[in-house]
């Protein structure tokens, strides 16, 4: 059997696929400002479900992928989600109403949420104890990629062919990456678990991955009941803590950001701060979105040299900081400074989640323990948005998901240290 390598070909693959859902959602908070611009007055109501339209199909998707993500199989499920999130992307654009809009992202989300779980899971079943961790990590770094390429199209061509035309774009550029991603092969434990024991073990020679004894599936009921058995109850509860503040706080944040630092700027007057967003808005966008690229990094060192849950606490205290900080500060050095430090310990915190979450379940509620998980981050992720348009100023914003990220690294306290260690079974 082959070492495991930290970088091969199911990672590989897997990333084109984060790829196809941050590039999707990275670039809804450009289409939003141009949207609301295009169609006028709109109700406080119809802008927060605008906001949240995407997040509301994800929370959906979650929930379903964690049904059938153990029943049906983890390369079915992503072929089916792919589908499902591209062809709604590129149809919300065809058109220009708020209600088509709000469905049609609905559906996109479906597809979005319930591809995450499944590929995290995948590449956690690829991965062997001394470097899952950074492979995990390595698959969430991913996200800053995709989320680049939104912001950096959005920086290079939003003013020159507009909203509709940059939303199709993305849309597209988001297909081709889930097209890639079709690619993965089945996961060698959900082969052994289905009693298809020779196929297992071909891929798990391939890959150079262990095949520890399976437990048989059980209907999706026996798994729901034992996500809450006392050997899991503690960790589920903890897990969904976590997942629920660093969904609402990010989604929150990094949806209405580009309508945030507009904001910002009509608060601020004639001050410093207001004219440097007036004149270099997408710059900060950029140079905060590149900032997430080394906190995925430093978070992909880390969770397996001092532990899982060490990163998550430090990660989402200094984020809550750093929110706090943007709160209030108006020079535009260490306002710069602050949002590049949220981004960086934001992102890093997801891929230490994402690390944390898979290897608390066995095989046969593994899907499910990850995608519902995802699920309740996934409700956070829609009341975060939701509740933007009405906490009003850029103070009391920044002020709520300072709070919201401290509370949530409690979670943390809830779950097993599983570095270095084999996933449970």
């Amino acid at each position: 059997m082959n070492t495991n390598k930290l970088f091969d070909r199911i990672l590989f693959l897997s990333m084109f696929l984060w790829m196809s859902v941050s590039s999707n959602l990275g670039s809804l908070g450009f289409v939003i400002n141009g949207l609301i611009k295009e169609l006028g007055t709109l109700s406080v109501n119809v802008k927060a479900l605008i906001g949240s339209s995407s997040l509301i199909g994800m929370f959906i998707g979650a929930l379903i992928s964690g049904l059938i993500g153990d029943r049906l199989g983890r390369k079915k499920t992503i072929m089916l989600f792919v589908i499902v999130q591209s062809v709604s992307s590129i149809l919300s654009y065809v058109i220009i109403d708020p209600i088509w809009f709000i469905i049609w992202r609905i559906i996109a989300g479906i597809g979005m949420g319930g591809l995450l779980p499944v590929v995290a899971s995948l590449v956690s079943e690829y991965s062997v104890p001394r470097n899952r961790g950074k492979r995990i990590s390595l698959l969430e770094s991913s996200w800053a990629y995709g989320w680049l390429i939104a912001v950096g199209l959005a920086y290079l061509l939003l003013n020159s062919i507009g909203w509709l035309l940059y939303g199709i774009l993305l849309s597209i550029i988001s297909l081709l990456f889930g097209i890639i991603g079709l690619w993965v092969e089945e996961s060698p434990r959900y082969l052994l678990s289905i009693g298809r024991k020779d196929e297992a073990i071909k891929l798990a020679e391939k890959y150079g991955v262990p095949l520890p004894e399976i437990r048989p599936r059980i209907s999706m009921f026996e798994g729901l009941k034992k996500l809450f058995a006392p050997d899991y109850k503690k960790v589920t509860i903890g897990i969904w803590m976590l997942w629920f503040t660093i969904t609402m706080g990010y989604y929150g944040i990094f949806i209405w950001y580009p309508k945030l630092l507009v904001q910002r700027g009509a608060e601020l007057g004639y001050q410093s701060l207001s004219l440097y967003l007036s004149k270099h808005r997408l710059d900060y966008l950029l140079i905060t979105t590149f900032a997430q690229i080394p906190g995925y990094y430093s978070a992909a060192y880390l969770v397996d040299k001092i532990g899982r849950r060490k990163v998550l606490f430090t990660y989402m205290v200094f984020t809550g900081i750093a929110a706090f900080v943007l709160a209030g500060i108006r020079d535009v050095e260490l306002f710069i400074l602050a949002g590049i430090t949220l981004s960086f310990f934001d992102l890093g915190a997801w891929a230490a989640l994402y690390t944390y979450t898979p290897e608390q379940y066995p095989t046969n509620i593994r899907v499910m323990g990850t995608a519902w998980a995802s699920t309740i981050g996934r409700l956070g992720g829609i009341i975060g948005p939701y509740i933007v348009p009405y906490l009003g100023s850029w103070e009391t914003v920044f002020m709520f998901f300072a709070l919201i990220h401290i509370i949530g690294s409690i979670g943390v306290f809830f779950g097993r240290e599983l570095k270095g260690k084999e996933m449970i079974e």
